[in-house]
């Protein structure tokens, strides 16, 4: 068993400054999103790190190096936290008062200092003892702090990733690549992750159950099998680099223009049928109804009771079901109607055909023949 731990360490180890590493050279997205999810994974790594050279007893000759690589991970929600901001956030950029998220390992490393490293290296053992066997009070008090400290980091989390989702059906009429699920996934297998280690650390901490390798060996498995779902998402796609900037929507239509905007409104997606281009975005809309985004915007949510998202999804929805009525080609696939109408992604083709119809598009194509 012990030799199936060393292996998944290294490898986990391996995979986590492998994915860093490509996020820092990576030439997708943005910069500066990249090093914070790159800076993610590392805090991971070194906190790894440090306990596989803690449980493999390199420690014991050089007590006086551990714990520091540790004491990283305070850093990994605030870094999943800023890489969110920076994904939902226009224009965002790091300034002086993200150094509070800082706070934590300060206090960490000033509590280390007065109780571990200046102590004796037979202090320092008896600590570290007392750290892999989770006995003393002030290990359970840390466990205790770091369940609380990363939830309510997650939940934030989770919050900013809810607005987002609110914004971007305003905006745009296609969001499969900007609206952050694989984001949202990181976030619910960290909130997963996070209740399981404290689960641990109770039955730890009790000593009703010795937490020996094998059980630690699964928690490896699965961070492999995370890590490497993101990393095939960055290899292959785009989500992981991009988010979508945000237009702030206030109400300036004069009521008396209402009727006028919004006869204008349905008299172009009628004749002109903007809604088949997949990327087509609010920005892109108002251009062409020569109105601002906001009168647009606060037309759609106020007199149609509509986001963005769904009016033009509504309009592709009634040209799929046109098309697949008064086609005569029998051999038209619902594949080929969805990147027509201007679908990119069966799924949502799917969803949306079911949301207008109560049916899917198979069963409605079936059902014309």
């Amino acid at each position: 068993m012990a030799e199936l731990f060393n292996f998944l360490t290294l490898l986990v180890l391996f995979q986590l400054f492998f994915i860093s590493f490509f996020l820092f050279f990576s030439k997708k997205g943005r910069k500066l999103s990249n090093y914070l999810l790159a800076f993610f994974f590392l805090s991971l790594a070194f906190g790894l790190l440090d306990y596989y050279l803690l449980i493999t007893e390199f420690y014991e000759e050089k007590s006086q190096y551990a714990l520091i690589l540790n004491s990283l991970v305070v850093f990994h929600a605030p870094l999943l936290l800023l890489y969110t901001q920076s994904l939902t956030t226009p224009k965002f950029s790091l300034r002086y008062i993200h150094l509070l998220h800082a706070l934590p390992f300060v206090i960490i490393i000033i509590l280390l200092v007065v109780f571990y490293y200046s102590q004796s290296p037979e202090k320092q053992q008896w600590v570290l003892e007392d750290v892999k066997a989770g006995k003393n009070l002030s290990t359970i008090l840390i466990s205790v702090f770091g369940f609380i400290y990363e939830l309510a980091y997650l939940v934030a989390i989770k919050i900013t990733i809810k607005h987002y989702r609110r914004t971007i059906v305003e905006q745009f009429s296609n969001i499969d690549k900007i609206n952050l699920n694989w984001l949202n996934f990181l976030v619910n297998f960290f909130i997963i992750s996070v209740l399981a280690s404290t689960f641990g650390n109770v039955l730890r901490h009790s000593q009703i159950i010795r937490m020996d390798q094998g059980a630690i060996a699964l928690g490896l498995i699965g961070l492999l099998f995370f890590i490497n779902s993101v990393l095939l998402k960055g290899l292959h796609q785009n989500e992981i680099f991009l988010g979508a900037s945000r237009i702030a929507v206030t109400s300036t239509v004069e009521s008396e223009e209402n009727e006028s905007l919004l006869q204008k409104l349905r008299e172009h997606l009628s004749k002109n049928k903007p809604f088949l281009e997949p990327e087509l975005t609010l920005n892109l809309l108002a251009e062409q109804m020569q109105i601002s985004p906001r009168q647009l915007s606060t037309l759609i949510n106020m007199e149609l009771g509509k986001s963005f998202f769904d009016l033009i999804n509504s309009y592709r929805i009634e040209e799929a079901k046109r098309i697949l009525r008064e086609s005569q080609d029998t051999k038209l696939t619902v594949l080929e109607v969805m990147y027509e109408v201007g679908f990119s992604s069966k799924s949502s083709f799917n969803t949306a055909f079911k949301k207008y119809t109560g049916i899917t598009p198979t069963a409605f194509k079936a059902g014309t023949t």
